[in-house]
């Protein structure tokens, strides 16, 4: 025909582009993911996705009361929910024994020793609880305060025994140990309030 272009699949030109060869696989290309090696550090990549291993149990370190234990029993607060904490707390160090930690007088040293920020309103019963005194005798569970004197020495405070409901019934701010009486052990300051519980 002439004057008209024409295709011999399609007939003149008025329909869709001639076909065009293609260069390449005739199948997708295949992908390929490199994946991070074993035992070193490998710069951020896409790897095959897989079954990771569960995260370990949420730990509480022998300190029951770190963890704020929500009604599903779970830990953490309730989805939703804020908490409103105390106007007033105490700065707690423990709960072991001061001398038997490797170096005591470095209170920055995590590995020797925990500190804790607890509500002034706190009874004595329910922070020993919290500390770890869970033995079901109650005169087992004992809780000593004691103030740091130097030169490696220790002086005993007040000591509580979970037999004594009287004492279990006392609030920590009626101690004195609560921040208003400036008990942090800075220059000026009062003692760093250091306590230690035993349960056997």
């Amino acid at each position: 025909m002439s004057g008209v272009g024409f295709n011999p699949n399609h007939g003149g030109d008025s329909g869709p582009l001639p076909y065009i060869p293609q260069m390449g696989y005739s199948y997708p290309t295949p992908g390929y993911w490199p994946q991070v090696p074993y035992g070193g550090v490998a710069s951020p990549g896409y790897g095959m996705p897989g079954q990771y291993p569960a995260p370990e149990p949420t730990s509480d370190g022998g300190v029951p009361g770190v963890h704020l234990r929500n009604q599903f029993g779970g830990v953490g607060l309730p989805p939703g929910y804020n908490y409103l904490f105390p106007k007033s707390h105490c700065m707690i160090h423990g709960s072991t024994p001061p001398w038997q930690a490797s170096t005591p007088l470095y209170n920055h040293d995590a590995r020797n020793h925990k500190k804790f920020f607890v509500p002034a309103n706190m009874t004595v019963g329910e922070m020993m609880k919290a500390l770890g005194c869970n033995n079901e005798k109650a005169d087992k569970n004992v809780l000593t305060e004691v103030t740091e004197a130097g030169n490696g020495r220790w002086l005993r405070g007040m000591k509580f025994s979970g037999g004594n409901g009287d004492k279990m019934k006392k609030k920590l701010h009626e101690l004195g140990w609560n921040i208003e009486r400036k008990r942090s052990g800075l220059p000026g300051q009062g003692p760093v309030i250091w306590v230690y519980v035993t349960n056997d």
